[in-house]
């Protein structure tokens, strides 16, 4: 049987655009399915590391080239997969001021290619697209985006060229377990939306974030959804009513896991029906042009573990440094943001046991 290895590039038809000249690819969303001979010893477990916002957007202006993730590679490279949220695009140039004029209230964040070097720690690789700011730079961003990911065999989700594309689930099989990954962005307004003839991102209305849901775990498969919250306020270790709620119609519906983002802070973690939800996991490779509070540079990496039982995660702290890398953060540091997530949680109603420098929450799935 052929074996498919998960760090070769995925091949996608594409025509070439004359402003990029780089392949254009026809589907955004990856349907794959790894299929790999069974091992009598093989765990029925998947072990994946998830962590907030990323983007290279720095990386134009200092030509940085060292491995940003070079401090967290120890707890990412044990993981099967690695999940994080891509916010903004990727450029094979600068653009000119005209291809990404910035938003009402919001930056234009787009990255150089060799930034998705450095995104492929673990087995599987995975970029969640469904975010505000996947339009940066129009139609042409997300076609480069998915193609200079695709070159590097990391997968997307969460974004196309119309609804049908930005709502189609990631498949893929690990360790002999089917995982089925959505993407949502929970926005006010249409604009950043994709629709039947228009790119952007899905979107859990027009998608049928209920149903998609409730048909993938009905098939047997491990569900995540990745939600993007921008329907309240950012920097804030509260979650906005109106996201919370949605968070909790995920796990209903059948999510076994649920990472959100948005507020680019930690908040805490809701277990619900058997299910799991990382309410923000904070920034994860993030140096935007402006200045962020301090809060904003804590933050931590899950180690989720899923078995046929159980949910275990693991919280470890990080802390963004100067050039927003993830490092170590001092033991005070990795203190504060344990006991601050854990308080947090527990006002959701989760325990978080915390020791030896880790958080820890495990939930009975739902049989």
């Amino acid at each position: 049987m052929t074996l498919i290895d998960p760090k070769r590039p995925v091949a996608i038809l594409g025509k070439i655009h004359p402003f990029f000249g780089v392949g254009i690819p026809l589907a955004v969303a990856a349907v794959v399915v790894l299929v790999g001979c069974k091992q009598s010893q093989s765990p029925a477990v998947i072990k994946i590391a998830a962590v907030g916002d990323t983007n290279g957007y720095s990386i134009f202006e200092d030509g940085i080239r060292d491995d940003p993730l070079k401090e967290v590679h120890s707890v990412l490279n044990a993981q099967d997969v690695f999940i994080e949220n891509f916010e903004g695009v990727i450029l094979s140039l600068p653009p000119l001021p005209e291809t990404c004029p910035k938003q009402a209230r919001q930056s234009a964040f787009y990255s150089p290619p060799h930034i998705a070097d450095f995104l492929h720690p673990a087995r599987y690789a995975v970029a969640t697209l469904a975010n505000n700011h996947i339009l940066d730079c129009g139609i042409w961003g997300i076609r480069e985006t998915v193609a200079q990911l695709g070159r590097r065999g990391i997968l997307a989700v969460g974004a196309g060229e119309n609804s049908k594309q930005a709502c189609e689930p990631l498949r893929i099989e690990v360790n002999g377990v089917r995982l089925a990954i959505l993407a949502y962005l929970a926005i006010d307004g249409e604009t950043l939306r994709a629709g039947s003839d228009g790119a952007g991102a899905a979107s859990w209305t027009r998608c049928g974030g209920n149903a998609q849901i409730a048909e993938l775990a009905a098939s047997g498969s491990v569900v995540l959804v990745a939600l993007h919250l921008h329907q309240g306020p950012g920097w804030t270790e509260q979650p906005f009513p109106p996201d919370l709620d949605l968070v909790r119609r995920a796990l209903q519906a059948g999510a076994d896991l649920v990472i959100a983002h948005g507020p680019h802070v930690p908040q805490g973690i809701l277990e619900s029906n058997g299910g799991v939800a990382l309410l923000s996991l904070g920034d994860f490779l993030m140096r935007p042009d402006y200045e962020v509070p301090e809060k904003a540079k804590r933050s931590m990496i899950a180690e989720v573990v899923i078995s046929k039982k159980t949910i275990e995660v693991r919280i470890v702290p990080i802390r963004l440094d100067h050039w927003g890398h993830p490092i170590v953060p001092m033991p005070w540091d990795a203190s504060w943001i344990l006991s601050e997530v854990a308080e947090l949680s527990e006002h959701l109603g989760t325990k978080v046991t915390v020791g030896d420098g880790i958080g820890r929450v495990t939930v009975q799935r739902r049989h």
